[in-house]
């Protein structure tokens, strides 16, 4: 019966034992269940708390970034918009000195054919000028010879009066004569 209690006590010590170390082991598992589950949360809870605070810094950067990027994009549209702006006041200017330039073309081109009719003209008064000082020339030219051409005609007039008085004179004395010789005979 020795035998018989060995087989009796050695399972109901193993089973003492498996007991104890059950107990043991379920009384710490639960704690070191209770204890992972919180340190589980407790290191979920520190990366949400980590995720949170890198999304607030992320969504702070995204608000700053867009705000660099809304004050860059005024910047850069107000850029386009001056340099439109010096491109259209450039334009208009352009075309304001072209403008101006075929207006002080044409007014070169009217001038140049101010000048040329000028010229012609000055080019005309000098031809008539000199034809005038010709004509003047020969006018005082005529004019003297005429006078010298009266003088000799007032010679000749007054020697042809003469010589009609003369003849007259002869012719009257001729007809004396004859009336006397006529008379006398």
């Amino acid at each position: 019966m020795k035998k018989n209690k060995i087989y009796i006590i050695a399972p109901v010590l193993v089973l003492v034992l498996f007991g104890a170390y059950y107990w043991n082991f379920s009384s710490q598992y639960e704690a070191k269940q209770a204890a992972i589950v919180a340190a589980a949360k407790e290191k979920k809870l520190e990366t949400l708390k980590l995720e949170a605070a890198s999304r607030e810094a992320a969504i702070h950067d995204a608000l700053e970034a867009q705000k660099q990027r809304k004050a860059e994009r005024a910047a850069r549209e107000e850029k386009e918009r001056k340099q439109k702006d010096d491109r259209e006041n450039a334009r208009l200017e352009s075309e304001k000195a072209d403008q101006e330039a075929q207006k002080l073309s044409r007014q070169a081109d009217k001038l140049s054919k101010d000048v040329a009719t000028a010229k012609d003209e000055i080019a005309r008064i000098q031809a008539d000028e000199k034809t005038s000082v010709g004509q003047l020339e020969f006018l005082k030219e005529y004019i003297a010879e005429a006078t010298a051409n009266q003088a000799k005609l007032a010679d000749v007039i007054a020697k042809i009066e003469a010589a009609d008085a003369a003849i007259a004179k002869n012719a009257a004395i001729a007809a004396a004569a004859a009336a006397k010789k006529n008379a006398g005979n």
